[in-house]
């Protein structure tokens, strides 16, 4: 039941971030949003602290994939096109140097979001200063939006390089 109370909190808590992360300022922070965080500060903590565990690790695989990708597919594939002397795909060539920039954006926004997030972990007290744990997480929330299109953006480079690649073959 504690457990189930403590969530409740904690999803309210969320959804009075999310329905006010566009600019809302310090003081329009209600009584009660103050002290379902001041009640609920170390189950919100415990929370973020496992968020960012998990997040890590998804952005450990993730970095790896990426990188994968670009290291063992696209870039030999380009690579081989030109040293074959088969005329150069210039869509290919394209979609290779977007991926790359795509990678390195989600790699520091992601950098971004991990920091922004361990300031709101460890060092913002939510017990103390509601109001500024409640604007911190707005903009970890930002972030992590931020983060979440870079890996939309890259999962549409690669879907576009699928096709490249079965048009080439088509062709040869």
């Amino acid at each position: 039941m504690k457990k189930k109370r403590i969530c409740y909190y904690y999803i309210t808590l969320l959804l009075f971030c999310l329905v006010s992360v566009g600019g809302t300022p310090v003081s329009a922070i209600t009584e009660a949003q103050k002290n379902a965080i001041i009640d609920h500060c170390d189950a919100i903590r415990e929370d973020l602290k496992t968020v960012q565990k998990k997040d890590r690790r998804v952005r450990v695989y993730l970095g790896r994939y990426y990188e994968t990708i670009l290291s063992k597919f696209i870039t030999p594939l380009n690579i081989r096109i030109v040293g074959n002397s088969l005329p150069v795909n210039e869509r290919l060539f394209n979609n290779q140097v977007n991926f790359a920039d795509k990678k390195s954006a989600f790699e520091e926004d992601y950098i971004s979001y991990q920091q922004e997030l361990e300031k709101l972990v460890t060092g913002i007290n939510c017990k103390n200063m509601p109001e500024e744990f409640y604007l911190q997480l707005g903009r970890v929330q930002r972030k992590r939006k931020i983060v979440n299109q870079d890996a939309t953006e890259l999962r549409k480079l690669m879907g576009e390089q699928v096709k490249l690649v079965t048009a080439l073959k088509g062709k040869l």
